[in-house]
This record gives C-alpha cells, sequence and structure tokens, in this order.
C-alpha cells in the first residue's frame, strides 16, 4: 500500500481501495513481472530446444525443478516452508494428490518436492502461448474436461506414467479453490494409482492463494507458502470400484494436512464425493 494513503477507512470492496492498493504493490509486481519475463524468455525456449534436440523430457523436467520453479517462487517474493520430505522414496514413484489454490503450486512443488516431477493439467492450458509448450516439453498429460473417452485415454496414460517410474501430481479438485478451502475429490484420477499398483503421496498446499489468488491477474503478493507432505496411503489389493472409499481417506488426508496450517484460510469444504 502507498504510505499516507488512509485505506483503512475505505470499504474493504471499495474500487477506490482496490486502485490504491495496485498502486502501491507496482514496484514490487514489476519486479515480480521481470523475473517472470526472464523465465519466459530464456528458460522455456531453453527447455524447448533441448526437448526438440534430446526427444526426451528428462532436462527440461530438471530445468523446472531446479531453475524455472525457484525462480518463479524467488520472483514472487514468497516463502517456502517443506514439512514432512522423509515420506519421500527415492526411485519409488508415486502419485502426488495435492489441493489446488493458485496457479503458483505448480513452481512452488517443483521446487519443494525433492526430485524432479511431471503434472497433470486441464486441456485449455495447452493452448496458452508458450505454457502449453513448455507443459508438453516437461512432459505435462494433459485432461480433457468435456469428453469422456479422452478422459479415460489419459487416466491410461497416467497410469502408464506410474508404471514407467514417473511420479505425477494431480488436483483432484479439478479447478483452483477461491477462498483457499478444499474441495471434493473426484476419483477418476485415482484409478490410474490402483491399476499401477502405486502409493499415493498425500500434499497441502496452504498461502499460494495468497501469493497469487484466484482472477487477480497475475498480480502477485508476497506471502508464506507451505507444502506439506503426509504419509503415503498404499493401493496394493484395491480394485477399482474402491476408488470412490480411496478418494475419500486420500481427502482426508489432505485436509488433516492442511489444518496444521499457520497462514490461510482454515478448513476444508464439506462437499459428497465428486462422481468419476
Amino acid at each position: 500500500m502507498i504510505p499516507g494513503l488512509k485505506l483503512g477507512s475505505l470499504p474493504a470492496g471499495d474500487r477506490r481501495r482496490r486502485l490504491l492498493d495496485r498502486l502501491g504493490w507496482l514496484p514490487v509486481n514489476i519486479l515480480q513481472a521481470f523475473s517472470f519475463a526472464v523465465v519466459c524468455l530464456v528458460l522455456i525456449p531453453a527447455a524447448l530446444l533441448v526437448h526438440r534436440l534430446t526427444g526426451n523430457c528428462r532436462i527440461p523436467l530438471w530445468m523446472a525443478h531446479r531453475w524455472w520453479g525457484p525462480i518463479v517462487v524467488g520472483g514472487g517474493l514468497a516463502r517456502l516452508r517443506v514439512s514432512g520430505r522423509q515420506y519421500w522414496k527415492p526411485n519409488r514413484p508415486f502419485l502426488v494428490v495435492c489441493n489446488h489454490q493458485s496457479y503458483f503450486d505448480i513452481p512452488v512443488l517443483y521446487s519443494a518436492l525433492p526430485a524432479p516431477i511431471h503434472f497433470l493439467g486441464l486441456d485449455y492450458l495447452a493452448d496458452w502461448p508458450g505454457i502449453g509448450s513448455f507443459g508438453r516439453a516437461v512432459g505435462t498429460i494433459y485432461l480433457s474436461r468435456h469428453s469422456s473417452y479422452r478422459s479415460g485415454k489419459t487416466v491410461g496414460e497416467l497410469r502408464d506414467y506410474l508404471l514407467e517410474g514417473k511420479t505425477t501430481v494431480v488436483f483432484p479438485e479439478g479447478t483452483r479453490s477461491p477462498d483457499g478451502r478444499i474441495g471434493p475429490f473426484s476419483p477418476i484420477l485415482l484409478a490410474a494409482a490402483i491399476e499401477a499398483g502405486a502409493d499415493i503421496l498425500p500434499a497441502a498446499i496452504d498461502g499460494s492463494h495468497r501469493v497469487m489468488p484466484r482472477g487477480g491477474s497475475f498480480l502477485f503478493r508476497p506471502s508464506v507458502v507451505e507444502v506439506r507432505i503426509g504419509e503415503p496411503i498404499p493401493t496394493a489389493g484395491l480394485h477399482i470400484s474402491d476408488r470412490r472409499e480411496l478418494a475419500g481417506r486420500v481427502r482426508a488426508s489432505v485436509c488433516s494436512l492442511h489444518e496444521g496450517e499457520t497462514v490461510g484460510v482454515p478448513g476444508c469444504v464439506d462437499y459428497p464425493a465428486m462422481a468419476g
């Protein structure tokens, strides 16, 4: 906020207050935009070039883990706190199941998890200039929200990733939370872990919605972002018909991790389980 301006006298939803607040953060956002531009103009083209030359995702994925994620998190002036890394097992593929607060979750998880990871994203992201190509270069799987046939193929692709030893992150809420609370989990993606016999690694993010809120037009606000990793949930012995019960167990674990927060909005939204 701009020093000397009495924003407290203006109602929270007042347009003047929002405008003055944005003007006050403008110098910070310019610095953040510069760091983001470095990522877009240097690291993303470099990753695309490496992918074209090598034909695989390993080096671009390493670049995202070691450079892209930390630069975006640092450029957002966010402080990252991570707990539960002892549950991560090297050379063991997990389906990482996490709540979804913000687009900022992706660089946060690239930075917080101990090794390069793949993501499952919604298909509209594949059409974003630069971002879609970068996603394909690092092996992102894209899920169609409007075609059950394509969704089934995506679950099969996710299963194959796990069988190949590729740890992959999914956001089973299907969209970003508007207020930081956790919504219902779709069971359909958990079927891939059951078919692959892969353990599920629950994780909770808190604070990323403060850094980059939904509808915030990419205007970052410095904050603490916490990532809490929980004890793995085995899928051995489960059948596809168990996926709804499994979704409930996983969501309960993520909610429990989230409720241990020190920043952000507490609690989970008590919705019925989603179909799938």
